[in-house]
C-alpha cells in the first residue's frame, strides 16, 4: 500500500511540473560520485567504524530515501546534511544503485 501512495505522490509531482523524469540509476556514475561517502562509509560501503552505518547491499530505494530526508533536514546529521546538499536527485539515484550492487559484510577498506 506504501508503494502504491508512493507512487501516486511522484506521479503527481512529476504532472505538476514539481519533479522531472530521473534518467536509469547508474551505479558507476554512482561509483565515481561517492568519494565524499568513503571517509565515513568505506571504500567497500562497510563503515570505518561501528559508529558509522554500512552502506553496501542496502536497497536502493531505502537510501535514496535516507539521503533525500538529510537534504530536505527531515533527518538530522551534522556531516550528511552538508555532504547531500550538492547531490541532485540523479547523484542520489546513482549513488544508491551503486551501493545496493555492493556486497554486504566484509571488512572496512
Amino acid at each position: 500500500m506504501r508503494a502504491v501512495y508512493a507512487a501516486i505522490l511522484v506521479l503527481g509531482a512529476m504532472l505538476s511540473g514539481g519533479v522531472g523524469p530521473l534518467q536509469a540509476a547508474d551505479p558507476a556514475a554512482g561509483k565515481a560520485k561517492s568519494g565524499p561517502c568513503t571517509t565515513c562509509h568505506g571504500k567497500s560501503g562497510i563503515g570505518t567504524s561501528p559508529i558509522f552505518p554500512n552502506l553496501a547491499g542496502q536497497k536502493s530505494m531505502y537510501l535514496v530515501q535516507q539521503l533525500q530526508a538529510f537534504r530536505k533536514g527531515t533527518r538530522q546529521s551534522q556531516v550528511m546534511n552538508i555532504v547531500v546538499k550538492t547531490l541532485s536527485d540523479q547523484d542520489i539515484e546513482n549513488l544508491a544503485a551503486y551501493y545496493e550492487g555492493l556486497p554486504p559484510g566484509g571488512s572496512a577498506q
